[in-house]
């Protein structure tokens, strides 16, 4: 019962326990008004345009809080230099007076440390303690001060491994075609009209790595797009979409969706892993 709870564990996936290749980052069902970054995650248009909202909700609410302590902290600044400036006239103006009143307040100030340091030392015996730690003096919202300038745009949120910016206008259309066999929906290339599935890489029967075009949004798979998109293209020809003819300028134009793997142990992200202190008792 204790290994399941304490040290290093594994767990190999299956292809329930991966996001299928058509549904949404975000709500993990089917993609409604499919639209893709152009990285090739795939959002639902409702899901990621609310996403985008809240974080720009954050982004302001972190760079108003960050005005507010830096105009804080500036209106201290200038406080601290008015006073410093009206201590230095009031010394000027005593004249050689302030030479002997300035070493004795050194010699009482030094005294005066000695003495604090020595109290602390006697009545914070164990520091570590968290009842008798010492407190730090500081703003409570100096943790704010970290909100630096590079945080202004929205993110994709699909991916912790390579972030991206993502805005609302750069996103990509998706149009997936569908059709109906024996009552089942089933996804397929438009071009050779095999069905999309996530079981193999290869180009075989059951193809699919998937890549969907800038210009129209069409869904081709892989063996199509490379044949058919890729190839002119690299050769420095024009290239078009085979569906509708849209044209396609340049290679960012065709991006490839992102998918998590097959549920095979050989293909994508099969295992995963968790780490931990095994038991010692």
């Amino acid at each position: 019962m204790l290994k399941d709870r304490w040290g290093s564990r594994s767990l190999r996936l299956s292809k329930e326990n991966m996001r299928a290749f058509y549904a949404c980052y975000l709500c993990l069902q089917t993609a409604q008004r499919p639209v893709a970054c152009s990285e090739g995650h795939l959002y639902c248009k409702e899901c990621i345009l609310t996403d985008l909202v809240h974080q720009k909700t954050k982004l302001a609410d972190y760079a108003q809080q960050r005005e507010d302590i830096l105009r804080k902290k500036a209106h201290e600044a200038q406080a601290a230099e008015q006073q410093a400036q009206a201590k230095r006239v009031a010394q000027f103006a005593q004249g050689d007076a302030i030479i002997s009143q300035k070493r004795k307040l050194d010699e009482e100030d030094n005294e005066t440390r000695k003495r604090l340091a020595a109290g602390e030392t006697r009545s914070t015996p164990a520091f570590w303690l968290p009842s008798q730690a010492p407190e730090h003096e500081g703003d409570a919202d100096s943790s704010l001060t970290l909100v630096d300038d590079r945080a202004s745009t929205t993110m994709c949120t699909a991916s912790s491994e390579k972030p991206h910016k993502l805005l609302s206008k750069n996103l990509v259309n998706v149009c997936f075609h569908e059709r109906k066999i024996d009552g089942d929906s089933q996804l397929y290339c438009p071009c050779c009209k095999k069905e999309y599935s996530a079981i193999s890489q290869t180009h075989g029967a059951l193809t699919m790595l998937t890549s969907v075009l800038r210009s129209c949004g069409h869904v081709l798979c892989t063996a199509c797009t490379d044949t058919l998109v890729r190839a002119p293209l690299k050769k420095g020809d024009t290239s078009a979409c085979p569906e509708c003819s849209a044209p396609v300028k340049k290679a960012r134009d065709v991006i490839s969706l992102v998918r998590e793997g097959t549920g095979f142990a050989s293909g994508g992200k099969a295992e995963a892993h968790t780490k931990g202190i095994a038991f010692q008792g």
